[in-house]
């Protein structure tokens, strides 16, 4: 995550952790996928995107 953010000092964004997957999703990894999903929109509220 850090050598991305060092790639990209000039814009202003925010990292959130990405969701990992390897074969078939579990319920863990799906639950994972709603919490991302919850922080984006929760997000995308926050500075009037919506």
């Amino acid at each position: 995550m850090e050598t991305l953010a060092g790639m990209i000092p000039n814009l202003k964004v925010e990292i959130i952790e990405p969701v990992l997957c390897k074969g078939v999703p579990s319920d863990k990894d799906f639950k994972a996928l709603d919490d991302l999903a919850a922080t984006i929109a929760q997000k995308h509220k926050e500075h009037d995107f919506t």
